[in-house]
């Protein structure tokens, strides 16, 4: 059986096959260890239009491209300088767009605990400020490193965020923030959720528009 470059198929000690789209477009195939090419086949031609829409939406999104000396942060690009005038801090600039360190925060593990921290001390006051504004109070606060999730609220109300949408726009963070402080009232995805949520946030739509198109970015 041929299989198309980006296909791959792997058999596994599983009852059943399960089928997954990477964001690059490429597709993996899991299928029980007994499956035949032509079972094999059959699952991938009853599956097509599901892979080729998974694709386009894929392909619709966008990367944010930087250049080499670029960080990105508040949805905008900063230029970064080394400089040794500033031993133990970080210099950044919003109207140039220039970050000045002598650390160097063009080194992924430096970049990635600077703008940890970035992200604790923006969020933090951020979330108490509006959970006291929009009377939805919560209980512990979060600052980490989730692989899937932009937030999440326990049923405990301990509010998660994810550092790195601190390199989004501030009414992206600011959706990320509500999102999770309205599920302290109302944990499902419901209409009630999204009508709540619509009153607190009413720019949510164009939050979670800008995440499906640059999330993948961040």
């Amino acid at each position: 059986m041929t299989l198309p470059a980006n296909y791959t198929v792997e058999h596994r000690n599983v009852k059943h096959a399960r089928l997954r789209v990477n964001e690059d477009g490429s597709v993996h195939l899991f299928v029980p260890n007994s499956f035949t090419d032509e079972e094999v086949s059959k699952v991938l031609e009853m599956k097509a239009g599901w892979i080729a829409s998974k694709q386009r939406f894929f392909q619709q999104k966008s990367k944010i491209l930087l250049k080499r000396n670029e960080l990105l942060l508040f949805g905008n690009r900063y230029a970064y300088y080394y400089s040794s005038q500033y031993k133990n801090k970080v210099v950044v600039n919003n109207e140039s767009k220039t970050i000045q360190a002598k650390r160097n925060l063009l080194d992924i593990p430096t970049q990635e605990k600077w703008l940890k921290y970035v992200a604790g001390v923006y969020i933090r006051p951020r979330v108490h400020e509006l959970s006291e504004k929009l009377l939805l109070p919560f209980n512990r606060l979060f600052i980490r490193s989730q692989k899937k999730k932009w937030g999440n609220c326990s049923a405990d109300k301990n509010i998660s965020i994810n550092w790195r949408i601190i390199k989004a726009p501030e009414f992206v963070i600011d959706y990320v923030i509500i999102h999770e402080l309205c599920h302290t009232l109302i944990m499902k995805h419901t209409v009630k959720f999204e009508t709540l949520l619509n009153s607190h946030c009413p720019e949510y739509k164009q939050a979670q528009a800008w995440l499906d198109k640059y999330g993948n970015s961040l």
